[in-house]
């Protein structure tokens, strides 16, 4: 004796809901009044009014620096960086770093930073090069931002509605710039994230090719035109990683590339230059207290040797 199949209609509200759902979630992740819409709006917002500021005073020289979370931690205070420009140079500073966690091309066409950089020129603009010259592992199996934004807000709307304390919102750096790490954070005290680093070691990237970057490269053709030096900043890795997790053959691609940007687009690389073990980092490759004030201390001698400061509009 067998049973016999349910009816149609069984399955079709179980099936229409779960539509439902995946598409109301989906409109929510991507409409105009989601979580992705309002932080790229206020990033916009926030992102033009530092801009603003930090061009406002042209006695003093203007520095925008880039990158991801490798950047906050390379560069991690604003506020000493100008001041120590100041005691080298005798020339007021006003630095800007914007650091988003994850950092890619197309984060930064997201916020629309190179198009508010070129309406804002500054007279440095300082670009991680590893964020942008360089893919890192399969960036294929990220999720689309809007959708993570979706569900990292619906998650923290149902741990705060059952009193669990809610996920860190890393986005908030889309439009809060220049922050530091709170006093407890392994930055300060040096703890070692040895999972992390295990996995760095198999770490492998690759070159983005000149056309990927052709909405980065329009940028630096006018803030070349608007006399702002542009400079790759180079970020450090632990001793035991080959550089910027490349071989030979990678490694090679990306000296033609940043040819190609020196001669037609008069881009500067700027290559750190001291080997760091793991007392430097937190995981290997995100510099700790220590490793960032030997970063910032070889930043600031570069601007001040090579004259940065001399630069002006």
């Amino acid at each position: 004796m067998t049973d016999d199949a349910p009816p149609l209609r069984t399955w079709v509200f179980p099936i229409l809901a779960s539509l439902a759902i995946v598409l109301s979630f989906l409109y929510y992740s991507y409409s105009n009044n989601g979580p992705y819409a309002k932080t790229v709006a206020l990033s916009n917002k926030n992102l033009e009014s530092a801009l603003i500021e930090n061009t406002r005073d042209t006695s003093a020289l203007s520095i925008v620096i880039f990158g991801s979370s490798l950047t906050e931690h390379a560069l991690v205070d604003p506020r000493a960086l100008e001041d120590s420009i100041y005691k080298l140079t005798n020339r007021k500073a006003k630095v800007l770093r914007v650091a988003l966690n994850y950092l890619t091309p197309t984060v930064a066409q997201d916020i629309d930073f190179f198009d508010y950089i070129v309406k804002y020129p500054p007279n440095y603009l300082f670009v991680e090069n590893f964020s942008f010259n360089l893919t890192h592992g399969d960036t294929t199996a990220l999720t689309p931002d809007p959708i993570n934004m979706a569900l990292l807000n619906v998650r923290n709307i149902i741990r705060n509605a059952i009193g669990e304390p809610a996920h860190d919102n890393y986005y908030v750096k889309w439009y809060t710039f220049d922050g530091k790490p709170q006093p407890d954070d392994i930055y300060y005290t040096h703890e070692f994230d040895s999972v992390m680093f295990k996995k760095l070691l198999h770490s492998k990237s690759s070159v983005r090719k000149m056309w990927q970057n052709n909405v980065i490269n329009t940028a630096f053709d006018a803030l070349a035109k608007n006399n702002t030096r542009v400079v790759l900043l180079d970020i450090p890795l632990n001793k035991l990683f080959p550089h910027n997790f490349m071989d030979q053959q990678t490694a090679s691609e990306l000296n033609k590339l940043l040819t190609v940007y020196k001669t037609q687009y008069h881009v500067d690389y700027w290559r750190f230059p001291y080997v760091m073990d793991n007392s430097f980092f937190t995981d290997g490759a995100h510099l700790n207290s220590k490793g960032g004030m030997q970063y910032q201390k070889w930043f600031v001698s570069e601007i001040a040797s090579k004259k940065c400061y001399e630069a002006t509009h």
